[in-house]
């Protein structure tokens, strides 16, 4: 189910910003522009549907450290601006959160989101009122049941936490069920850790791994995997395009498995402790972007951080092809790596930058829209 469109309000230097989306999706602009903003507001939505809202902003140093902290803008007609809203629309179905302030009078707990909406809608509809799927307003819930009934949800829900982390019986409920599904399928991948003290420098316990962790550690299984289900001529070509004259292989001992690389003109394979960090991070993007077990939607954030020029090409001949099984968002700084990439296929490619402490599209024309 691919994403159509994505709304932010309120969100770090995101005053209002609407973007259509299409199947390869490119974000780009200088350094503090607001391009992490987005990708971290995307991933706010995955983290509400794993139940890890409250975390997720905790992680960010709290409310008040996500919340817009810019000024009125002329024509602004926000009734709240300590408020901040994030939805999705997807094929079927439409999602939307609305988070605010606790009130301090009544806890300590500052730092705290308070869930104020929550919705769900079907797509395609111009009346919103006759596609609900599920109403939220602070703790108490109506939703449309298996038996396409509007119900009260029978227990009372956190204030601190989306619906999902907290939907019992979810069979009850499949519409609701199948949206939190699809937001938690989605994957994202920011940093990998490649540091000397890595997971992935060091022999690991080998399970088959159709999907690379977020932070890379389980790459060798995962490789591995790739190799035996998966795009495994497709990987190699990529390798071999990216680092000539080498071969990549999984070394087994005793149910362990490391990365191996055999380099021409060195007599013995290296180990993954010795490989550089560029390398590690290009063998996790080419096993992630062609899982045997690709999702609906995935998110890079800067995939060329470390990685030398000459690996660009390799890079942007795999991200295309990932693009043919699952819809992509990338962030990055290099315009190079994003004009590589249209060579290959179409591109929605959005610049950004920022005005006044505000994270903008280039050319893009403000529009007032009170349904965000």
């Amino acid at each position: 189910m691919t994403i159509r469109s994505l709304s932010i309000q309120g969100f770090r230097s995101i005053h209002k910003m609407n973007l259509a989306l299409s199947r390869l999706n490119i974000i780009s602009g200088p350094n503090g522009c607001g391009k992490s903003n987005l990708y971290k507001a995307v991933r706010l939505l995955h983290e509400a549907a794993n139940g890890q809202l409250s975390q997720a902003i905790a992680n960010e140093g709290g409310i008040q450290k996500i919340m817009w902290a810019g000024g009125h803008r002329a024509g602004d007609r926000a009734k709240d601006p300590k408020r901040m809203k994030l939805a999705v629309e997807m094929e079927h179905y439409e999602y939307q959160l609305e988070i605010g302030f606790p009130e301090p009078l009544i806890t300590m707990f500052a730092l705290d989101p308070l869930v104020k909406k929550e919705n769900i809608w079907l797509s395609g509809y111009q009346r919103r009122s006759m596609s609900e799927l599920m109403d939220r307003v602070n703790q108490a819930a109506f939703l449309k049941n298996v038996d396409d009934q509007r119900i009260s949800y029978p227990m009372t829900l956190t204030q601190e936490d989306s619906i999902f982390g907290q939907l019992s019986d979810p069979h009850l409920y499949p519409e609701v069920s199948q949206v939190r599904e699809t937001m938690r399928n989605w994957r994202f991948y920011h940093e990998f850790s490649v540091s000397g003290n890595s997971p992935m420098r060091v022999p690991q316990v080998g399970i088959r791994s159709p999907i690379l962790s977020h932070d890379g550690t389980n790459l060798a299984a995962a490789f591995e995997t790739l190799r035996e289900r998966g795009q495994s001529e497709t990987l190699f070509e990529v390798l071999d395009q990216a680092f000539p004259h080498s071969q990549f292989f999984v070394q087994e001992m005793g149910g362990r498995f490391q990365m191996m690389m055999q380099k021409e003109g060195i007599l013995r394979p290296l180990e993954s402790a010795e490989f550089s960090d560029g390398t590690l991070r290009f063998l996790c993007l080419a096993v992630a972007l062609l899982s045997p077990r690709p999702p609906n939607f995935m998110a890079l954030n800067e995939p060329e951080n470390s990685l030398h020029p000459d690996l660009l090409p390799a890079l942007a001949r795999l991200i295309a092809e990932a693009s043919r099984y699952t819809q992509l968002w990338l962030t990055t700084h290099s315009n190079e790596l994003a004009e590589m990439i249209k060579q290959y296929c179409e591109v929605q490619h959005y610049q950004l930058d920022q005005e006044n402490g505000e994270t903008v599209v280039k050319g893009a024309r403000f529009v007032e829209d009170d349904d965000l």
